[in-house]
């Protein structure tokens, strides 16, 4: 397939989402009498709205990065780069690090559990809480569609680094010495080659990061102090713990940990622009109503790549 069939299709694709999304530009006024525990307060006027908000176009960020992070993971193959080693790493996993086998493996499998909790059940539990207690629908599938964009950028630098950098995990000095190596330690896969960053450490702290934000910015929980404060003192410590356990498995240095920690809680606590963002506009009058909001796409007519402007004033 040559590059500019791929361009059509690509620019055809999203021809059929602006008409799909064409519909009516107006949002439901909230209705205050819910009329059962599950209905909405607010809620998109139409199938087109929804497709074209701020929640979704977060969602096709989120999908288009974990699909450019399967592919890395799938046919990038990284080869030995980064074998430096420093004092701090050394002096951190003699500390932490587990001696015995089945103690690396349980620190491996509770690294995954408190992945599970950080990343997984916080969140979800957190976009629940604020849309049982508001009723809010459309704020709902904006929380859902930042945390999809949120993880998957996350998981995307986090696969394209490992890939670039090909550190050795630290288990690989065990891959050569007499014998057979631990079972824990996968010596005869490239994976031993993607220690930087830690990929559990930037999960977890993603998924901090979004539901402290959440938490802070949006009142999920509540308008307290503790129900904004509470959600980011836990996730901290689950993130925290998760990282822990990953060098006590043995399965990262400090570093990869430390790293990752902060390029997933930057990620998950603000809200980052991604590609198709960058090609909306919105303009407000005096007021502060909205009088224009539109979005540049690509297009093709009569075989000419260029741009076209899809708005409403």
């Amino acid at each position: 397939m040559t590059v500019p069939r791929v361009f059509r299709g690509a620019c055809l694709l999203l021809a059929v989402l602006a008409a799909v999304t064409d519909a009516t530009p107006a949002r439901a006024e909230p209705d205050e009498d819910r009329s059962s525990f599950f209905s909405c307060r607010r809620q998109y006027a139409s199938v087109g709205e929804a497709a074209r908000s701020k929640g979704s176009i977060d969602f096709y960020h989120g999908l288009a990065y974990f699909g450019g992070a399967g592919g890395i993971r799938l046919w990038g193959s990284p080869s030995r780069r980064f074998t430096g080693r420093n004092e701090f790493d050394k002096e951190l996993r003699g500390e932490l690090s587990f001696s015995s086998t089945d103690a690396r493996k349980d620190a491996d499998l509770a690294s995954d559990l408190t992945l599970a909790f950080t990343a997984g059940l916080l969140p979800a539990a957190t976009i629940g809480a604020s849309w049982l207690r508001t009723g809010d629908c459309v704020e709902a599938w904006e929380m859902f569609g930042q945390t999809v964009e949120s993880f998957g950028l996350t998981v995307f630098l986090t696969e394209a680094v490992k890939l670039a950098a090909g550190r050795d995990r630290p288990y690989t000095e065990r891959c050569g010495g007499p014998g057979r190596p631990p079972s824990d330690a996968s010596c005869g896969s490239g994976d031993r080659h993607r220690s930087f960053w830690s990929g559990h450490a930037s999960l977890a702290a993603a998924g901090a990061g979004v539901s402290c934000s959440f938490a802070i910015r949006r009142d999920a929980w509540g308008h307290s102090g503790a129900a904004r404060a509470t959600p980011c003192l836990l996730g901290g410590a689950l993130a925290l713990t998760t990282g822990v356990l990953r060098i006590s498995a043995d399965r990262h240095w400090g570093t990869d940990v430390l790293t990752g920690f902060a390029v997933g809680g930057v990620v998950g606590y603000f809200d980052m622009a991604g590609p198709l963002d960058l090609l909306r506009f919105e303009t407000r009058d005096s007021a502060g109503r909205v009088s224009a909001r539109g979005v540049v796409l690509p297009g093709v007519v009569e075989g000419r790549p260029g741009l076209q402007l899809i708005g409403f004033f």
